[in-house]
């Protein structure tokens, strides 16, 4: 084991540790967080250090060394990266103990941590401590300084993430429970101006367990000269078993050495390690509490059946592919503040959501188109009925109608519905770029999309129960009912094909869902995708502190969990939800797609499982590749010879069509048709792998 010289208050002692029972003896009690697992019972070698450690409360010592400014802090710091308090992140040191939570924690960020305006003002942490873990979905962060050369670390990097399973990969993340390594790749922050506030971001390459420990360990960096990156000091003491005078480090001595066993049996040493630290992922249940509290509560206020409806509007001949166009609204139990933004969940004092009681009630929209060929030669043709999610900030009225879903639901009879995403509608664009200027509001945005999918799950009830809109003449053709109520499905696009993933985890009456470029998380989508532009702009004059900046994605992404996919993927397609059929989905994906970009969908189809059709236009590892025809969920990436987007944490120059050009696309929809039905499955329409080129409004490469 290493040695250091060592002054007259520091030890250098010969093996490893000071026993946790001589550390809370000599150091006073230890409030670091507990391991959520047992320590190893494989008994670790423990020392008594040649010299008593002096204490800060001495003013000499406080005097002569800088670390005893720790014991000073009024609010908790994780010590270990000084530039910035809440780094490395996510830590246990924001986790404390609570005997009410799945996990046995809460998390506790200080105000004092968060992330501040120009202003000054931090963000509100109250939302954040109603969690009992980390996202399952996190961006890792640590800092160095001087700066890292990631080539000549030879760091896995996001086009060679099977790197970060190496032996010696510079980076590890580990389940501390089963020493399991997980995939992950890493890169710098560009958008920082310069290495002392150039964070390095590590993204797991597939969706973490929840209420599970995991560790994160860095060795071997070098800086942009080509040096050995040497560890901090406080983190130096803690590795090498050097005594200290300070509290703060010592505390932590006991679940740093948990850290470093569990470590070394997943064969990562501790010699050479410059960083290393655990956190634990937050529990389903605190998670997906609050949107099953919703989904559940209104349900049974609704009762069986379709809740009530008003239609509207009956546009008849409505175009050469819609024979009719129905809108109107429908009543749907209101568990928010105000049926309009600013609004937050009505939560009870258990932090349950309840039924606004002034307003009990309000209403959602719905756009119901069905096709000409429900109705041609004067014989009803009853049409399967498919629940329609729309894109990024829009509505449902004004997307069912997009030609590409004319061409589809008049070609393979599908009745389309939909309603209004809201949290993120068109409605919500005001309040949203209100809430980036205030990021202590964004629970606002999480909880009107979990609000969504109850107003969703309703539209499916109002579209298939016998007392819904079959019982209207406006869907009815010679007294007949023209939707098939036999089986309802979803299909959703762009914002549609990411939160209809949790959706549908949601949903207790659908099995079957497309997701037309679905992606997990956003967190990861964001800084990617050419619509953040004006959001990014607004959130970087807000909050000009670099790292802070690099921080604010990770921990919206927390509160994001309860209203997106990652806080749901787990209970998608298998280990359903209470009250929930598993789902089987299809993913249609455009490679170099500027708006949802293909990383996220990648990390969302290896996180659930499935396969590839084969052959793919774009292998992966850790997804499998199967031959159409097959039952099951599938992956299935569409080329069309577009630009190639950075590889970076920043967005294309512009929109290179891709994201549009894949839902019009004739393989897409054959697809698409032989997908949802009672007895749908996987083909391929394409000649090998879905390749096509001049493909209208794409930038090809």
């Amino acid at each position: 084991m290493p040695t250091s010289r060592c002054g007259n208050w520091e030890t250098t002692l010969c093996v490893a540790v000071i026993a946790a029972c001589l550390l809370c003896a000599a150091c006073g009690e230890d409030d670091s967080p507990l391991p959520l697992t047992a320590a190893t019972s494989t008994p670790i070698p423990t020392v008594t250090p040649t010299a008593t450690p002096l204490s800060c409360t001495d003013p000499a010592v406080h005097a002569t060394d800088p670390l005893c400014a720790l014991d000073d802090q009024t609010f908790t710091c994780d010590f270990l990266i000084p530039e910035k308090c809440l780094l490395p992140y996510p830590s246990s040191v924001f986790l404390t103990p609570d005997s009410t939570t799945v996990t046995g924690y809460r998390v506790t960020y200080p105000r004092d941590a968060m992330p501040a305006t120009t202003g000054g003002t931090h963000i509100n942490p109250a939302e954040w401590n109603t969690l009992d873990g980390f996202s399952p979905g996190p961006i890792i962060e640590a800092l160095f300084p001087q700066g890292i050369d990631l080539e000549a670390s030879n760091v896995a990097q996001i086009t060679n993430i099977q790197r970060s399973l190496d032996a010696d990969s510079p980076i590890v993340l580990i389940n501390a429970t089963t020493g399991e390594h997980v995939l992950h790749f890493a890169e710098l922050d560009v958008t920082a101006t310069s290495p002392q506030t150039q964070a390095l971001l590590i993204r797991p390459g597939v969706r973490l367990h929840e209420a599970t420990r995991y560790i994160v360990a860095i060795r071997g960096l070098k800086d942009p000269s080509g040096a050995a990156i040497a560890p901090g000091r406080p983190f130096q003491l803690l590795r090498d078993g050097v005594a200290s005078p300070v509290h703060t480090i010592n505390a932590r001595r006991a679940a740093f050495e948990d850290i470093f066993a569990k470590l070394s049996r997943a064969g990562v040493a501790r010699n050479n390690l410059i960083l290393a630290w655990d956190f634990v992922t937050a529990s389903t249940q605190s998670l997906t509490s609050r949107a099953l509290a919703v989904r559940d509560q209104g349900l049974s206020i609704n009762g069986s059946g379709a809740p009530p409806f008003q239609v509207t509007s009956v546009e008849d001949d409505y175009s050469d592919q819609i024979f009719r166009r129905v809108r109107g609204t429908f009543t749907v139990p209101l568990f928010m503040t105000s049926a309009t933004p600013p609004a937050t969940f009505n939560l009870d004092a258990g932090g349950v959501p309840r039924q606004n009681s002034a307003t009990p009630f309000t209403t959602a929209p719905f756009t119901i188109t069905i096709p000409r060929i429900a109705v041609e030669g004067g014989t009803p043709l009853p049409s399967r009925p498919v629940v329609y999610g729309h894109g990024l900030l829009g509505s449902g009225e004004g997307e069912v109608t997009a030609g590409n879903l004319q061409t589809l639901s008049d070609r393979f009879n599908f009745i389309l519905g939909a309603t209004d995403w809201i949290g993120l509608s068109e409605n919500d664009f005001n309040n949203t770029l209100r809430i980036v200027n205030d990021l202590s509001n964004f629970n606002q945005l999480a909880d009107r999309l979990q609000q969504a999918f109850l107003n969703f799950i309703l539209l499916g009830r109002l579209m298939t129960a016998p007392n819904g809109l079959v019982a209207h003449p406006a869907f009815q053709f010679g007294g007949v009912p023209i939707i098939d109520t036999t089986e309802l499905y979803y299909y959703g696009i762009s914002q549609g094909g990411v939160e209809g993933g949790a959706y549908l985890a949601l949903s207790p009456d659908i099995t079957r869902g497309v997701l037309g470029v679905g992606a997990a998380n956003y967190s990861t989508l964001l800084q990617r995708s050419v619509d953040f532009g004006q959001f990014g702009f607004v959130l970087n004059q807000r909050y000009r502190d670099e790292l802070d900046r690099a921080l604010i994605y990770p921990l919206i992404q927390q509160l994001w969990d309860r209203g997106e996919p990652q806080g749901y993927l787990s209970h998608l397609l298998a280990d359903p939800l209470p009250g929930t059929p598993a789902k089987t989905i299809l993913m249609q994906i455009g490679l170099h797609d500027a708006q949802v970009p293909n990383i996220g969908s990648e990390i969302e189809a290896r996180s659930l499982g499935i396969p590839a059709v084969a052959p793919s236009v774009l292998p992966l590892f850790g997804v499998p590749e199967m031959a159409a025809p097959f039952d099951g969920s599938a992956f299935v990436p569409y080329d069309v010879n577009a630009t190639v987007e950075p590889l970076t944490n920043t967005p294309p120059a512009n929109d290179n069509g891709v994201h549009e050009a894949i839902r019009r696309l004739d393989a897409a929809q054959q697809q698409i048709d032989t997908f949802l039905r009672p007895d749908g499955r996987v083909e391929n329409f394409c000649s090998g792998p879905c390749f096509f080129t001049n493909v209208p409004n794409v930038d090809m490469r």
